[in-house]
């Protein structure tokens, strides 16, 4: 092992350069055979230095490139990878690492199998997200992480709880209730874990904050069950009832220098039980305010994280989609997931009709649900994902355009899921009833990730179907572009088959237009941050 002359010579310009064995140690390795990182977030402080040592275990060569942010999209490194797949046959010797690259920052060599490279890098000053990547071709959809620059902010000045017992499916009006036990938490950390109980309890926790100067400030918040968080008296967050803490919920609050009260409530039915509450400032990065971190946050380094599980990576092969039913988070309990060969990913909702989530790469990993109790929804693995429709139905009967947009509960009255069925490449067209309206749904990809071309056609069909039937495409930030529209910024959509409207600023619906109740409705979508 020996120190890489580039990382050194990165130092040269911006600070000393300290000892490699009196710096903080970070180790990356590459299990074999998985195709991942085994660290996939790390964190450092703004400007400091840390010894990087990468072990590659596998049998094939890696390399790990740190990037700058791309503006406006997590790309996880997936556009430098592009351009060092386009190195082509000069890309082995270049150690597939585009020269002067404006993103890249910091870089591995070429690290053959089980090979050993160790690294001194000088973190960024500006606190934020910086993705790492490997380059090789191929590699970057699975193996991509995250360095966190992150200079932490205060904790609780006090924090005290009340431990309530009680079975509820939401929060109950705690001031109605006597507590089980009360006090102050000497730790100054929110913590649920205060009599090894894991059901059937709830808690609410009341401390100080200080504000080191005027400005916005954000609140963060996932649990399981469900909680609330107030600010001064006022509700900021509000994530009641039984659910798994898959999702952080985060708000913006205006606060001005000095203390400021908070209060959360929580309550844990059964199951698996986690509270995570953290903040953020002008010149401070997300700080935790609970014992708890939640994974999403877990460096897996000095700061009592875990390392990563080895992955259940699932990947379309030999040109068919792959079909993947369970809890997908974005969708409904009935949310059918598709990945695609040439990178293109979905999730069908066949509760509601609806396509509440594209995303680019990399498809799933479903190491989530088959190990321990396989609880909770699963998240997208690739990148640029777009959330469409959000939790309403996908059809729908208007008496005019301006009538509102029924709600979407799990299974839409009226909307009856048919199954579906495969070609020969395995691609599902989704089959539907809706009163005497049958109606199929279909997606035909198109291009392909490693030339960042990928799009995507939805086509749906109807028979028998009223003249007054609806679909409702997308919802979001809207921008006409040529006949088109773009969606907050993301992906470009273009509509045939009907009169289109874009309602109220940002719901984009169409009427298909029929002939003796029959049509056909295509939508094109392509992405525009490549």
């Amino acid at each position: 092992m020996r120190l890489s002359q580039l990382s050194l010579s990165l130092l040269a310009a911006g600070a000393a350069v300290a000892r490699a064995d009196d710096l903080p140690v970070v180790e990356i390795a590459t299990p074999s055979g998985q195709m991942k990182y085994d660290r996939p977030v790390i964190t450092a402080k703004p400007g400091s230095q840390i010894k990087l040592v990468f072990r590659n275990n596998d049998e094939m060569p890696h390399n790990i490139v740190f990037c700058r942010p791309l503006a406006g999209e997590n790309d996880k490194g997936m556009g430098v990878a592009l351009d060092a797949w386009k190195l082509a046959e000069k890309g082995m010797e270049m150690g597939w690492i585009p020269k002067d690259h404006p993103r890249i920052w910091a870089h591995s060599k070429l690290v053959e199998a089980h090979k050993v490279e160790e690294m001194v890098l000088k973190v960024p000053d500006e606190p934020g997200i910086y993705p790492y990547v490997c380059t090789f071709p191929g590699h970057a959809m699975a193996m991509n992480g995250q360095l966190r620059v992150a200079a932490a902010g205060p904790g609780f000045d006090d924090v005290s709880f009340r431990l309530y017992l009680g079975d509820w499916s939401e929060l109950p009006d705690f001031s109605k209730l006597k507590p089980h036990r009360e006090g102050p938490l000497p730790a100054k950390l929110v913590d649920i874990q205060l009599e090894g109980m894991t059901e059937h309890f709830g808690l609410v926790f009341e401390g100080t904050v200080t504000a080191p100067e005027d400005g916005n400030y954000r609140f963060l918040l996932a649990s399981d069950d469900g909680s609330r968080l107030f600010v001064d008296g006022n509700q900021v967050i509000d994530h009641n009832g039984i659910h798994p803490s898959n999702d952080v919920r985060n708000e913006g609050v205006a606060l001005k220098a000095g203390p400021h009260r908070v209060r959360l409530e929580y309550f844990e039915g059964a199951g698996q039980e986690e509270l995570y509450l953290a903040w953020a400032g002008p010149k401070f990065s997300e700080t935790a305010l609970s014992k708890s971190i939640h994974p999403s946050r877990r460096t897996g380094g000095d700061d009592g994280g875990q390392r990563q599980e080895p992955g259940m990576a699932l990947i379309p092969k030999d040109g068919e989609a792959l079909i993947y039913r369970n809890f997908i988070a974005g969708a409904s309990p009935r949310g059918i997931a598709v990945g695609y060969p040439n990178g293109v990913n979905v999730v069908f909702d066949a509760g509601r009709f609806s396509l509440p989530l594209i995303w680019r790469g990399a498809f799933l990993d479903a190491r989530q649900h088959w190990t321990d109790r396989g609880a909770g929804e699963i998240q997208p693995l690739g990148f640029g994902t777009v959330q469409l429709t959000g939790d309403r139905v996908g059809l729908a009967q208007l008496n005019d355009s301006t009538a509102k947009w029924p709600d979407g509960a799990p299974r839409a009255e009226g909307i009856q899921f048919l199954g579906y069925q495969l070609d020969a490449k395995r691609f599902p067209t989704f089959r539907y009833r809706m009163g005497e309206a049958l109606v199929t749904d279909r997606i035909d990809p198109a291009g392909d990730y490693k030339t960042s071309d990928e799009r995507l056609t939805r086509t749906v069909t109807l028979a028998h179907a009223p003249a007054d039937l609806h679909l409702r495409v997308a919802a979001g930030s809207f921008k006409e572009d040529g006949g088109k529209w773009v969606l907050n910024g993301a992906v470009k959509i273009g509509v045939e088959g009907g009169s289109v409207l874009l309602r109220n600023g940002g719901e984009l619906i169409v009427q298909p237009a029929l002939v003796n109740g029959a049509g056909k409705v295509t939508v094109s979508m392509e992405w525009l941050n490549r």
